[in-house]
């Protein structure tokens, strides 16, 4: 790929008024535009009335996922610059490039220098104390990043107003609060007097934007094979689990992954409190309550008694923090699959723990009652899971499973939980991380002990063979090949001219698979109805064009939607079907991706270490990757960092005068590069 383009990043306007006056205005720097009160308030007006309207509000969500919102930001501020160009304004020597425009949005109705950590997918966790930040990548140490913000008081304000929005109580009477924020994401604030000013402190933890399954876990390490498909066997069981950990450690990812592994079509209510954490692929079947216990301190536990008169088949009560637990474990005991999670440090603590929640002052039937509590915790859980997270290797990771199998007084009469281990993490002299497992998933759909005698608890023995003839009936029922049976009855519409039947039977067949065998039928029910689904042939024709443009210019990220809208129906995939199959577009764009995901890593890793004024490591760290194989997009701002580590080289006496001003070339290319792109995407929505 060559830029082979106008050198300079002034954006001239055909007509208007920078025609009449000849050339267009003088186009500020970034960090100017960025410091003119007159222009972020410019700014923050066009994007506010832009986004005003309730179905483009969440465009304005700071905590939002970036690619949409992002593109509808860059569209707006692009367009309120080019008519202040025209008509005259603020904004008319505002830079157009991406990277400016998104500034002002962080400037202005985002969170400031946090913004790009907010974005970046990467990132799980943003600590704000006073004006400086710490970050954390998953499963990774925090570190401190060299952005700040310029004030406490700008701090302290987006707070602020975030609550006043959300409709949270944060004043000096309470100066602590968890704000519930969209989008899975949790903030917590604390604000003077209970801290000293300059202590202010935002702990803002990023939600997924993907719901796990325990395949997902098992791709991050969380898990080897043997105890995935351990786990897979006690959900198909339908037990109930016990999830803890300490803070961070992955509880609450675990829980959705065990839930969306969970057999069959399952209803799930879930209550959580104050927060949106969990996700559920099936939203369709799933009933999400929300409480927030700062308001009532007994909603918690009602809402959890009223969750059972709902037959669900899975229930999730989020976390487990107090008297709630009462009601929780009356949800169990009717024999409703529960999983919920709590702090403790090992699986004999949980049990402990949560027998003590449920005998607190409050609590739903308990309330004094702890060993009565306790006795009905281990009859009624089935099994525990230890979470932690291992800062140093970057990951989250399951440290122990348990099985309860009732109780027993021990000790004279001190009543405890028998538990029974069942997996265990080990560390081998190499450093390769293995789990020691006690029991593994058998053949029969049974544990199968690896050592001694059979120790499963009865009660879950009893779940184990309701769930193998389970199994056995579900398999006799849906032994019919779901696409074959499809097709066979599109066939049999097409022999009776009823193609629209045809196509709508295969349409039904592709929300549950995608596959080939159904866009060739199809193929043949379309072409029975040469007249018909034209605006959908059309759009499917268009949105391939642009497919190609977005592959052509290897916009990876843009391509990822425009793929997804083009696949997502049948009608869509059979029109616009590229030779090869939908697959090779796949393979493609996971490719671009992944390779834009590094360099946007490596990226950041070289921007700590210029910040670090080491310069040769971040010159090291991108000179793996050729901006021509990237997406201009993603080019840029990694050439930008390169230039800079470079040019702090020559400030020592080393590097070369050549390879900098080849750097500097590479640059401004892309720029002009992005210009062009920018502009034509201008055009394109215009027509």
């Amino acid at each position: 790929m060559t830029w082979g383009l106008p050198n300079t990043l002034t954006v001239e306007e055909d007509g208007g008024i920078s025609s009449l006056m000849g050339s267009a205005p003088m186009t500020l720097t970034r960090d100017a535009a960025l410091g003119d009160g007159a222009i972020l308030a410019a700014a923050r007006d066009a994007l506010q009335a832009s986004f005003a309207a309730d179905e483009r509000k969440h465009f304005m969500d700071p905590f939002a996922p970036a690619a949409e919102r992002n593109a509808e930001v860059v569209g707006v501020l692009r367009d309120a610059v080019s008519q202040h160009r025209q008509r005259g304004g603020l904004l008319a020597r505002v830079p157009t490039d991406d990277e400016t425009l998104l500034a002002l949005f962080a400037a202005t109705i985002g969170w400031g220098p946090a913004q790009r950590y907010l974005d970046d997918p990467r990132v799980n966790e943003i600590k704000i104390i006073g004006t400086r930040m710490r970050v954390q990548e998953a499963g990774k140490p925090f570190v401190t990043v060299p952005e700040r913000f310029n004030s406490v008081d700008e701090v302290m304000s987006r707070a602020m107003l975030l609550a006043q929005v959300l409709g949270v109580k944060l004043d000096a009477n309470l100066p602590q609060s968890t704000l519930p924020v969209a989008h899975g994401t949790r903030m917590h604030v604390t604000i003077p007097p209970r801290v000293p000013k300059d202590n202010t402190l935002v702990c803002i933890r990023r939600g997924r934007r993907e719901c796990w399954d325990i395949d997902d876990v098992l791709k991050r390490g969380t898990v080897d094979r043997a105890l995935a498909d351990l786990l897979r066997l006690l959900s198909r069981a339908r037990c109930s689990f016990l999830i803890v950990g300490r803070t961070g450690s992955g509880k609450t990812g675990m829980l959705e992954a065990l839930a969306n592994s969970w057999p069959g079509e399952p209803h799930i209510v879930t209550i959580e409190d104050h927060t949106a954490e969990i996700g559920i692929r099936r939203t369709d079947l799933w009933t999400r309550e929300h409480v927030n216990t700062e308001h009532d301190p007994l909603v918690f536990g009602r809402v959890a008694k009223e969750a059972m008169r709902q037959t669900p088949d899975l229930l999730l009560p989020g976390e487990t923090r107090g008297n709630e637990a009462g009601a929780i474990l009356a949800m169990v005991l009717s024999d409703h699959p529960v999983m919920t999670t709590l702090h403790a440090r090992s699986c004999l603590e949980a049990a402990q723990r949560f027998a003590s929640f449920a005998a607190m002052p409050g609590a739903y039937m308990y309330e004094g009652r702890r060993d009565d509590a306790l006795r009905d915790t281990c009859l009624g859980f089935d099994v525990v899971i230890k979470m932690d997270v291992w800062e140093d290797l970057g990951i989250r990771l399951i440290t122990e499973v348990a099985l309860l199998d009732g109780s027993e007084y021990r000790r004279g009469s001190v009543l405890e939980p028998r538990v029974i281990p069942l997996a265990a993490v080990e560390v081998q002299p190499d450093g390769h991380i293995t789990w020691r497992l006690m029991a593994r998933a058998g053949v029969g759909g049974m544990l199968e002990w690896v050592e001694g005698q059979d120790q499963t608890p009865q009660k879950l023995r009893e779940k184990l063979v309701r769930a193998r003839a389970m199994a056995q009936i579900r398999t006799a029922a849906t032994s019919l090949d779901l696409v074959a049976e499809a097709i066979s009855r599109a066939s049999r519409h097409l022999q009776a001219n009823e193609a629209a039947r045809a196509l709508a039977t295969l349409r039904g067949a592709w929300v549950q698979r995608r596959d080939g065998r159904l866009i060739a039928s199809a193929q043949q029910a379309l072409a029975h109805l040469p007249g018909g689904f034209t605006e959908e042939r059309a759009a499917a024709t268009a949105r391939r064009a642009d497919l190609d443009r977005l592959l052509q210019g290897q916009r990876w990220r843009a391509a990822r939607q425009h793929y997804d809208l083009l696949i997502g129906d049948l009608v869509f995939a059979a029109v616009a079907v590229p030779t090869g199959g939908w697959s090779t577009i796949e393979t493609q764009i996971t490719a671009g991706l992944a390779l834009e995901a590094e360099a946007d890593e490596a990226r950041i890793e070289a921007e700590l270490a210029l910040g670090q004024h080491q310069a040769r490591v971040a010159v090291d760290i991108l000179s793996r990757f050729t901006v021509t194989e990237l997406s201009v997009a993603v080019a840029l701002p990694l050439i930008c960092v390169r230039e800079a580590a470079m040019e702090q080289l020559m400030a020592l006496g080393e590097g070369s005068e050549a390879a900098l001003s080849s750097v500097r070339a590479q640059r401004m290319a892309l720029e002009r590069a992005l210009m062009t792109e920018q502009q034509d995407d201008v055009e394109r929505r215009a027509a």
